[in-house]
């Protein structure tokens, strides 16, 4: 897939290789990912105190019904794109980029002519109700304005614009802080479509952020030139991967939805937002590690052919993913009634229960995470797509089972860690046998300690709150 045409262009250049260059771009994300985490926060913060448990579960629907379209609009092909544009060189990556503009602006208008068809179907199977279909049809929105900030991101993230990309980052959930309380007013004085209208202006203000970043001449050569704007081979060649990618991520965002209707049905909005809560830190923090590490690490592992090398970016990885998430952990477990009432409020005590759940799967999912990245970086989507579907299949399973006896929203938490228990074995065993990675005594003395150290700090806080 790698093309021999000429180097001019920034991304050819020769990437450093060691921990230098792992940390500064972990440190510029890490930085993004903190400040946006904190954004996200305030406008949480503003939304659970004013209005509680139940108006939190209607707007985590709505987004995870918003992030279902965008995974269908975008055919799931942000890493897709990340990869193809880093494995490419001229004339190749140029009709690249145009024929994953071309698709996913026709996927895009796809699902959006569904949001407006079929809004009253979507709202009863998500729980919601079709007293809010409407909310579910001006959907349609947020999932283009979001579709365009991802291939925007994508392109970025390929250039190895750490610092502008994390710029982008900020944008959504700052917009969110900064609307977030006369949105709150609007919704307690009856009108429920603002609600729509703030998760639109927050995508829209970063898609446009990025377009603003991005129209600088490096780039815009990756556009221009002569050649058609649509190519047969660059789309077999993106339809492979994110192909893969929709077909794991499309069962993945369904059986999420079907786990939170099944809280919405049996246990009601309340319970459904204090599950929201926990589900919501858990995620959070999780992709302040991940976001740091894999937007540096994926182009570069697509860049480097020489297996000792990549298996050294791993083993990096692979260290810095088990300390840092070891050491969030173990904070966020011993605080977990302090964390609820300073991040939502009072009201959102109960989601201790969840958090004590999703905090152990945190741990395996981080590191799960980090061994499937060679196979993206590879383009190996069949082994890719077997981990995640297999994962995918446990945890709908365990939701249904455990949640006959623990009910649905602890069921749910409890299949958390059963899926990325079995993500981390079927990765790691991917790693080994496909990829020839071998972490070493010293790795596997540190990830095993910070696993020890994450369960212990639970069973000591495991009735707190």
């Amino acid at each position: 897939m790698t093309s021999a045409s000429s180097a001019t262009i920034l991304i050819e250049e020769a990437q450093p290789s060691g921990w230098r260059p792992l940390l500064r771009a972990a440190s510029l994300t890490g930085a993004a990912a903190v400040t946006s985490a904190a954004l996200s926060v305030a406008a949480t913060k503003i939304f659970a105190a004013m209005l509680g448990p139940v108006e939190v579960a209607v707007l985590t629907t709505l987004q995870q019904i918003r992030q279902a379209g965008v995974t269908g609009a975008t055919l799931n092909g942000q890493t897709a794109l990340v990869q193809g544009v880093s494995s490419r060189q001229g004339a190749e990556r140029r009709q690249f980029l145009r024929t994953v503009l071309m698709l996913m602006t026709t996927a895009t208008l796809l699902v959006t002519v569904l949001a407006l068809a079929e809004p009253g179907w979507l709202a009863s199977l998500t729980g919601l109700g079709a007293q809010r279909a409407g909310l579910v049809r001006w959907l349609a929105l947020p999932v283009v304005f979001s579709s365009a900030l991802v291939f925007l991101s994508a392109v970025l993230n390929a250039r190895g614009e750490i610092g502008r990309l994390a710029l982008v980052q900020m944008a959504s959930p700052a917009t969110m802080a900064v609307l977030a309380y006369p949105v709150v007013r609007l919704l307690r004085a009856g009108h429920p479509d603002p609600l729509v209208w703030w998760l639109a202006a927050s995508a829209a203000v970063a898609a446009m952020l990025a377009l603003a970043v991005l129209n600088r001449e490096p780039v815009k050569r990756w556009f221009r030139g002569r050649g058609p704007w649509w190519s047969a081979e660059a789309a077999r060649g993106f339809l492979t991967m994110s192909g893969a990618m929709l077909a794991g991520g499309s069962p993945a965002a369904l059986v999420l939805l079907a786990a939170r209707a099944r809280i919405l049905h049996q246990q009601g909005f309340a319970v459904a937002g204090q599950f929201d809560a926990a589900w919501a830190i858990s995620m959070n923090h999780v992709s302040l590690v991940l976001a740091s590490l894999q937007t540096f690490c994926l182009p570069v592992l697509a860049r480097t052919p020489d297996r000792a090398e990549r298996n050294a970016h791993l083993t990096r990885m692979l260290t810095a993913a088990a300390l840092a998430s070891a050491a969030i952990i173990c904070v966020l477990a011993l605080l977990k009634p302090v964390v609820l009432a300073l991040f939502y409020s009072d009201a959102f005590r109960e989601a201790s229960r969840y958090l004590r759940w999703t905090l152990v799967g945190d741990y395996l999912k981080v590191s799960s995470w980090v061994l499937s990245i060679p196979m993206l970086a590879s383009a190996d989507m069949r082994a890719f797509l077997l981990a995640d579907l297999s994962a995918f299949a446990v945890f709908a399973a365990g939701a249904a089972i455990a949640g006959h006896f623990r009910g649905a929203a602890e069921g749910t938490a409890m299949a958390f860690v059963a899926m990325y228990a079995a993500h981390l074995a079927i990765c790691g065993w991917i790693a080994w046998r496909r990829y020839g990675f071998r972490p070493g005594p010293r790795m596997a003395l540190i990830w095993t300690g910070g696993l020890l150290a994450v369960v212990a700090v639970s069973i000591v806080t495991w009735r707190a709150g």
